[in-house]
Order: C-alpha cells, then sequence, then structure tokens
C-alpha cells in the first residue's frame, strides 16, 4: 500500500518542487558582497630595537573614526624600506597581508604606522598575516572612537 503512493502524480509533483527548490538555493550568489582590495603605504618610525617578547599590533580608532595600525617590532626593515598593506574587504571580513621591503640604510625602523580612513563605523573580523616575518594575528574591531585592541603576533 505504501509502495503505489510512490506512482501517484502527487508524489512526483512533490519530489519536483523539492528538486527545484534545492537547484535555486544552490544557484544563488553569496550575500558577502564584492572584494576591494586596498593597498596602504606605512610610515616607518624609530624606537627601541631591541622590544622583549614577540612583535605586536597595537589598534586604534581615532576620534575622526580613523583606524591606525601601529605594527610595533620590525625587524630587518631599514629607515629607507618601505612596510605596505594589501587590505581585502569583503563585506565585514578584512584580510590584510603585510608586505617588507628591507632597504639599503644603517638606521632601522622599530615600527610601522597605517592609517585607515575608509571603514565605516561597523564591527569587523581582521586577519593581519605577515608572510615575510612569518607571523599572524586575528580580532575583531568594532570602528567607534576610542576603541584599542592590543594583539601580540603568533
Amino acid at each position: 500500500m505504501l509502495c503505489a503512493w510512490y506512482n501517484t502524480v502527487e508524489f512526483y509533483v512533490i519530489a519536483g518542487a523539492a528538486a527545484a527548490a534545492v537547484v535555486a538555493l544552490s544557484a544563488l550568489p553569496s550575500r558577502r558582497g564584492a572584494a576591494v582590495l586596498h593597498l596602504e603605504a606605512g610610515r616607518l618610525l624609530c624606537g627601541d630595537e631591541a622590544v622583549p617578547g614577540r612583535p605586536w599590533l597595537e589598534v586604534e580608532v581615532d576620534r575622526n573614526g580613523h583606524v591606525v595600525i601601529t605594527r610595533h617590532g620590525l625587524r630587518g626593515v631599514a629607515m629607507d624600506g618601505a612596510v605596505s598593506l594589501a587590505v581585502n574587504v569583503i563585506g565585514f571580513d578584512i584580510s590584510i597581508e603585510e608586505r617588507l621591503t628591507p632597504g639599503r640604510g644603517d638606521d632601522m625602523a622599530a615600527t610601522a604606522q597605517f592609517e585607515l580612513d575608509w571603514l565605516g563605523p561597523e564591527r569587523y573580523h581582521i586577519k593581519y598575516n605577515s608572510e615575510d616575518a612569518g607571523l599572524f594575528a586575528a580580532f575583531s574591531l568594532p570602528v567607534r572612537p576610542g576603541i584599542r585592541v592590543v594583539r601580540e603576533f603568533m
């Protein structure tokens, strides 16, 4: 008796509707939004070269809503070198790739500073990766004036 139901029109209508729903859901585009890439040049600063412990990040939101990223504990970058960031934003997920250019001078930089003035007042999930230095950090950042986040690199 139960097997007879598989041969009815109602069964095939329900099965066809379920199959169409599965195909429609799998064809929906991602809701994350388009990826936007920003390239940021850092400002190199001198300082105490012998920083104890691991390098760290300090991220602050200033009173204007600009995000200031300070990368402490640089090693091997001269003052005539460069530190830059490739910032990939997809929705509220931010992936930052650090790029180091050593330079040739004798004065060594200890800190690099970046200002991101294009982030809106939202909560972002940030991954910061320095492949050249073999360092990584991840954190959430609500962009509101006065917020300060400090993370040690792994």
